[in-house]
């Protein structure tokens, strides 16, 4: 319960003060398989529906379930993980873990069923690519990390991944226009962090694509019935 508590705090409280809360790898399985008992139970609601509208009421529950599972569940269990090029880590706060297996890791600890590995191993662009479609994906050449930054607070609240010239990460847009970042960092301390994406050293990139996952229907749709994920175009490392 305390663990609880200080998930529910930290993901409340300003970018600037949040800290690694303590990890307890009991509680946060408990805390997925209760994620996985309400996506369950929204899928039923979802199937049985009988009507576009209560379909898309029972899907757009399923959005801000996922999108809350992983802000205030898997990002607080993950924030405090060592960093490492070759990191791969399943389990938060044990060994290391680079950017790309991060993100598909905190991914699947949700119950998305992709392709971790394979996933992770895919340039930014290609992982992006995979997770969701064109119509929610938006690419920025060679323009300023505030600028950026502004025109992704402007695509609204939500759930985003942004691929860099050599990274990728997790945006977390939020009602009022607040954009963090939360990656796996290579820069000093080197660890899985959530920070304010406009001061941010990780984001300086001559190129960014940014993919809003939450808004993607299909993909949500995907995670809520627990549909396994398809990878194309991916290139397999020896």
């Amino acid at each position: 319960m305390k663990y609880l508590l200080s998930l529910l705090l930290l993901a409340s409280a300003p970018s600037h003060a949040q800290k690694p809360v303590p990890y307890s790898a009991p509680v946060y399985k408990a805390s997925l398989r209760e994620i996985t008992a309400q996506r369950t139970a929204l899928a039923a609601a979802y199937q049985k529906a009988t009507t576009p509208a209560a379909r898309a009421a029972s899907l757009n529950k399923a959005r801000q379930l996922w999108v809350k599972s992983l802000d205030m569940t898997v990002f607080p269990a993950w924030e405090g993980t060592a960093w490492s090029f070759y990191g791969n880590s399943w389990a938060p706060r044990q060994g290391s873990v680079a950017c790309g297996y991060f993100v598909t890791t905190a991914l699947f600890d949700t119950g998305l069923r992709l392709q971790r590995t394979l996933l992770a191993q895919q340039g930014s662009e290609k992982l992006i690519k995979n997770l969701t479609t064109e119509a929610h994906i938006t690419r920025y050449r060679r323009i300023s990390q505030a600028d950026f930054v502004r025109r992704v607070s402007a695509l609204g609240p939500g759930l985003y991944l942004v691929g860099l010239d050599f990274h990728v990460a997790f945006l977390r847009v939020r009602e009022g226009g607040a954009v963090q970042m939360v990656h796996a960092s290579w820069i000093a301390p080197a660890k899985v962090i959530r920070e304010a994406a406009d001061s941010s050293p990780a984001l300086n990139s001559k190129y960014r694509v940014v993919g809003k996952i939450s808004a993607d229907d299909d993909l949500v749709k995907a995670w809520l019935l627990g549909q396994p994920l398809a990878v194309h175009g991916a290139t397999v490392k020896s």
